[in-house]
């Protein structure tokens, strides 16, 4: 009886660290593509992603790519110090995160940029969004020393196209928030299609020339003027 009762404690006993290196496992999974300040995808994430969204044959032509980035936040930085900055770039997420769908996929890329997917969405709900992004914003300030700090941010959509990439569309979103930025900031770009010639030139590469949100660079650490 003994010798039968200890197997089947050794039973239990190997289930239990089956089960508890299995949870560890997705646990370090989850670590892995997650950003370490916020709660969104991190750019590993946000490329996993993408890669589970184009292998899955998605026809969606109404999907948006978005791409956004946050104003002055280099000022906020030198101004208030970097703990502020980590607090807005939280307070951002969490706005960010409140505003958008459960099947949206949401990442920071690094610094204050941040990319959205938006799917089965037009480009003009797109950017409904992002303006009841900007009011939530304007509303609820950020304490910092005494002050008061208001985000803004900058943004570019491309709404994906049947015979697009996702690729494609996200390069053309960040096209859309760089002019956004160049226009004088906290404005939203909806990018412009390219000509049809441009679409077959590009498709073999697509993957290489999206490098703000697809694959590591050095603009991971940029900051937002």
């Amino acid at each position: 009886m003994r010798s039968s009762s200890q197997r089947r404690h050794r039973r239990l006993a190997a289930r239990q660290q089956i089960v508890a290196l299995e949870q560890a496992l997705q646990q370090a999974q989850h670590l892995l593509h997650q950003d370490d300040l916020t709660p969104l995808l991190n750019r590993r994430g946000f490329r996993r992603a993408c890669d589970q969204w184009a292998g899955g044959g998605v026809k969606d032509a109404s999907a948006c790519c978005v791409m956004v980035d946050l104003d002055g936040f280099k000022a906020i930085n030198d101004r208030h110090g970097h703990p502020v900055g980590d607090a807005a770039l939280i307070h951002f997420a969490a706005t960010l995160r409140r505003h958008m769908r459960p099947t949206d996929t949401i990442a920071r890329l690094g610094g204050d940029e941040f990319a959205l997917i938006l799917s089965n969405c037009s480009g003009s709900d797109a950017r409904k969004m992002l303006e009841r992004l900007r009011d939530a914003l304007a509303v609820t300030p950020l304490p910092a020393s005494g002050s008061t700090v208001f985000l803004r941010f900058s943004a570019g959509i491309a709404e994906r196209h049947a015979d697009e990439s996702l690729a494609q569309a996200l390069e053309r979103a960040d096209a859309a928030l760089l002019d956004a930025k160049r226009q004088g900031k906290a404005t939203v770009i909806l990018g412009v299609r390219p000509a049809r010639s441009v679409d077959r030139a590009t498709a073999n590469a697509c993957g290489q020339q999206i490098t703000s949100a697809c694959t590591p660079t050095n603009a991971d650490t940029r900051e937002g003027d």
